[in-house]
């Protein structure tokens, strides 16, 4: 599992990114770069407009559920974002 830091954040100023038919957004940890998928895993808020609690958890917008960073980084549909990637917008 990949271990969030606590001074994680949301890139919620950045447009949406989209890769094989689903819109990621981008989360800051100290661990690096990651693409995170736009879908709160209870109600399918976005949680790119949400915040990151005191806990590094990502609070949704939509139903102020709680999601631990780490969680969400060990999803099979987050990206780890390295040096030597390129995407097109």
């Amino acid at each position: 599992m990949i271990k969030a830091a606590a001074y994680s954040w949301i890139g919620r100023d950045l447009p949406p990114i989209f890769r094989d038919g689903r819109e990621y957004f981008l989360v800051g940890t100290g661990t690096g770069l990651f693409l995170v998928e736009n879908r709160c895993p209870h109600r399918g808020g976005s949680l790119k407009f949400g915040f990151v609690d005191a806990e590094d958890r990502i609070v949704c917008p939509l139903h102020n559920g709680a999601f631990p960073i780490a969680a969400l980084l060990a999803r099979s549909t987050t990206i780890k974002l390295t040096e030597e990637q390129t995407y097109e917008l």
